[in-house]
């Protein structure tokens, strides 16, 4: 990634560290929990959709020294975003060099959740429609302040499903002897499943999307990913689910 003046009394985790970080989320959250029913390493994604003609590749890892209120921190994660994105398309969806995914840490936008969700997603989701690549790409957006929208607004594309939708599917699938969760536990159910140890941009190709969204039951997996992360009975609770994004960005 491009480098940007910072101030001499912060210092940014380095790329080594961002994605040993990462790897450890997406090993303990989307491999361990099952939070993504097709991502069973830290190393590839993609698995299960074979007979959709998506093939299992590798995630990249990249990272962004760009700064949310340094001089043009919104350009530099602009820059390294798209020359992912560039390099994944370079290596194809196949293969030993396929990329099926990118997961760009940007630890510099970490404190700044309100630039990262709105603003820099519009931006990115603008590009993404302005060169006709919505047939090709989807970016998803991960940060660890992230906060499930409330359903008042449109949040754009690439975010978690608005908090009416999630009570929604809750009550709909969940058993009807299950102890009921408040609104700001199906909140915080819906919002671990977007909480990285750093500002993150995923990037998926829209084939692995679209086989995704038709393999799945896309309510019956919220629903069993809030009560995976926050049940009363057997849920992990807001308290760990805390401490281990805490272990993970000191890993």
């Amino acid at each position: 990634g491009n480098s940007q003046q910072q101030p001499n009394n912060y210092s940014l985790p380095s790329a080594a560290d961002t994605e040993r970080q990462t790897k450890a989320w997406v090993t303990r959250l989307l491999v361990e929990l099952g939070v993504c029913p097709f991502t069973k390493s830290s190393q590839k994604s993609g698995q299960g959709l074979g007979d959709q003609g998506v093939p299992v590749a590798n995630i990249m890892y990249r990272h962004s020294d760009a700064l949310s209120r340094g001089d043009g921190g919104v350009y530099l994660i602009m820059a390294d975003a798209w020359e992912a994105i560039s390099d994944m398309v370079a290596a194809g969806p196949s293969g030993k060099r396929g990329v099926s995914s990118i997961l760009l840490s940007a630890p510099g936008f970490d404190e700044d959740f309100a630039l990262w969700a709105g603003p820099v997603f519009a931006m990115l989701e603008a590009g993404v429609s302005a060169i006709q690549a919505e047939e090709m790409i989807g970016v998803v957006c991960f940060h660890p302040r992230y906060v499930v929208p409330d359903g008042k607004s449109w949040p754009g594309f690439g975010h978690m499903h608005s908090l009416p939708r999630l009570k929604n599917w809750y009550s709909q699938y969940s058993s009807i002897s299950t102890i009921p969760l408040e609104d700001d536990e199906i909140a915080a159910g819906g919002a671990f499943q977007r909480r990285t140890p750093h500002a993150v941009i995923n990037v998926l190709r829209a084939e692995q999307l679209e086989a995704a969204e038709g393999r799945r039951s896309t309510g019956e997996l919220y629903e069993r990913n809030i009560r995976v992360l926050m049940g009363k009975e057997g849920g992990i609770g807001l308290e760990k689910l805390t401490d281990d994004l805490r272990l993970e960005q000191e890993i």
